[in-house]
């Protein structure tokens, strides 16, 4: 029998999905497998129903026949969320592609004072859909059973007062204080390009470093996000 994480998978998310029935696959899915994948009836696939579980199940023409349910522990028993200053758009897509293979549980999108990029209300829909669905796919690739949650603040102001135990990361002189160890649910804190304004280092009580080194966004994203999460 082939290993579950071995199987080609991706999410299904149906209301009111039945393991111990026949699902049908929604047409994405449905072309991923077949167009993408190259798939076909009798092969076996693991699908993701966002609630923390796999279900190993067969493909049979848009049907797929459930055989087994698990519930690998796969995401982290420490919620983490990574809350980001809008960046340039590859910036953030990959900045979004890591933190989600990486184990985040929820991410905030903000619009800092040196962000570059300024979303546009109308444009907000769709370009969250763009987000989700690199989050999705990341998520598959990395075997989580969960996808994170998207969250869009107005500013670094209001992502403090909503923070659960924050950590900002910040290149400022006065930012000594290493990486932490995570132990409780914490919101990771990164800044664009450019990083913080001087209003907004006002706001920032407990400054943290991830050395020396002045990093790219999405390299700054993923090296918190692998320190917070390792081993969990």
């Amino acid at each position: 029998m082939i290993p579950l994480r071995a199987l080609p998978r991706a999410f299904v998310q149906i209301p009111n999905l039945n393991p111990t029935q026949p699902i049908p696959l929604p047409e994405e899915e449905f072309k991923k497998f077949r167009s993408v994948l190259r798939l076909s009836s009798g092969d076996e696939v693991a699908l993701l129903p966002g609630d923390g579980s796999v279900i190993r199940a067969t493909l049979d023409g848009k049907l797929a026949i459930p055989s087994d349910v698990q519930h690998p522990q796969t995401e982290s028993p420490i919620e983490i969320t990574l809350a980001l200053g809008l960046p340039k758009p590859d910036s953030l897509e990959d900045s979004v592609r890591m933190a989600s293979e990486l184990g985040v549980a929820h991410i905030i999108l903000f619009t800092a004072r040196r962000s570059v990029v300024k979303w546009e209300p109308a444009k907000l829909d769709k370009k969250l859909q763009r987000l989700q669905t690199i989050a999705r796919e990341a998520c598959e690739v990395a075997y989580r059973t969960k996808l994170p949650t998207f969250q869009v603040l107005p500013e670094l102001k209001t992502v403090l007062e909503q923070a659960q135990n924050p950590y900002v990361l910040s290149e400022s002189d006065r930012a000594e204080t290493p990486f932490p160890q995570i132990t409780k649910p914490t919101t990771l804190v990164v800044g664009p390009e450019g990083g913080w304004d001087p209003i907004e280092t006002k706001l920032i009580i407990n400054p943290i470093t991830l050395g020396p080194r002045v990093l790219r966004v999405s390299t700054a994203v993923a090296t918190a996000c692998a320190l917070a999460l390792s081993n969990r």
